[in-house]
Formats: C-alpha cells, structure tokens, sequence
C-alpha cells in the first residue's frame, strides 16, 4: 500500500488493536475466571513485574523503588491474576506520575502479604476516590475505566482487600493485602 491508502490501513489496524483490548478488559470483569492458586513468593513476583514496566516507567522519566521484605513473603494466589492485578495499579501510576518515584513494598503485617504501592503522581481527587474501583469510572480520555474494577474483584477473589489513600496534587497509595 501507499499514500493515503497506507496511512488509512494503518488508522484501522490501530483502532482494531484498542477495540480489541476494550473488549478483553470487558470479557476480563464480566466473566468469572478460575483461580488457580499455589504458594507464591510475593518479592519474586513485583520483582518480575518491575522489570516488566520498567521500560514505560523509563518512558515517563520515572524511578521505582523497591522496598521489599528480607524474608520471602509467600502467599497462596493465582500469580497469573495477582500479576494482573498489579500491573493495571502500576500502569495508573505511570501515567500520573512523570518525573517521579513510584515505591513498591512488601512486608508481613498480621499473617497477610502486603504490598504498598506509592506514587508521587498528580494523585486523586477526593470526589474520585469513592468511584475508582466501579465500572466504566473513569477519568481518563481513552479509559475504559475497567482496569481497577478489574484489580478490585481480583483481590476480592482471592480473598483480600485493597485500600488506597490520596491527595489531589501530591500521589496516592495503593495497599494490596493478601491472606498469607
């Protein structure tokens, strides 16, 4: 192809690829998945997914830190879903945080894994934070507004909770905990 004709070619073939990843967010909330949970070293884990996002992070001219426990922290997750999970509140921070930290930490707090991930981002506004984890919320021009109703069920699923804390203009934390 060429001219013109390549350049619409190229707008479709764009367009396909983002309908298509709405629709997998969709298909991903809606449906009930089976979680296939095995004893999982949460340090292991983030440090895959850390290098996994390492190059967006590079991207935005951001920094993670990583903070984890001395002692492996094991708990009994699908990582598959756990991993998900994680990446869509890391992929929310990078994309509110530019020239800044993003901190991940893990620690061992009355028998439940927990990781803490902090931005120095433009954060949340107040009247946001109660809609974050509902579908379709979104803030975002090209958001589905699926990715942390997706987070919010998977933790659900696996018996945990997530809580986050925010100040418009100054980051927000994310705090992931899972049974140990």
């Amino acid at each position: 192809l060429s001219g013109d004709i390549q350049g619409y070619a190229k707008i479709i073939v764009d367009e396909v690829s983002r309908l298509e990843n709405i629709l997998k967010e969709i298909l991903c909330f809606v449906k009930s998945s089976r979680v296939n949970k095995g004893n999982v070293n949460i340090n292991d884990l983030l440090s895959g997914i850390v290098d996994f996002i390492s190059p967006e992070m590079d991207e935005r001219h951001n920094t993670v830190i990583k903070e984890f426990s001395e002692l492996p922290i094991i708990a009994v997750i699908d990582p598959d879903r756990i991993k998900e999970a994680i990446l869509n509140i890391f992929t929310n921070a990078a994309q509110a945080t530019e020239h800044g930290t993003i901190t991940v930490k893990t620690r061992l707090e009355d028998n439940e894994a927990v990781i803490e991930l902090t931005d120095t981002g433009c954060g949340i506004k107040e009247e946001d934070l109660k809609n974050i984890f509902n579908p379709f919320f979104t803030t975002k021009p090209q958001g589905t507004g699926l990715g942390l109703a997706v987070t919010h069920k998977i933790i659900q699923e696996h018996d945990g909770k997530v809580k986050v804390e925010s100040v418009w203009g100054s980051g927000t934390a994310f705090k992931i905990y899972l049974p140990a």
